[in-house]
């Protein structure tokens, strides 16, 4: 009886950790759809980088 308590509780520990997570991504990929597109239209403009980038 009490090994399938704790089943019970640990799967809910684990059905609430992940909402929890989701809610986390879900709240970080509302926050970036207020953000500025960082890609340039290409042909047609170029980027102003600084002389210290690689990419």
């Amino acid at each position: 009886m009490f090994p399938m308590l704790t089943g019970f509780i640990s799967y809910g520990q684990q059905t609430i950790r992940a909402a929890r997570y989701i809610g986390q991504s879900f709240i970080i990929t509302l926050s970036h759809t207020n953000h500025l597109p960082i890609m340039i239209h290409y042909p047609y403009e170029k980027a102003i980088t600084s002389e210290y980038f690689w990419g």
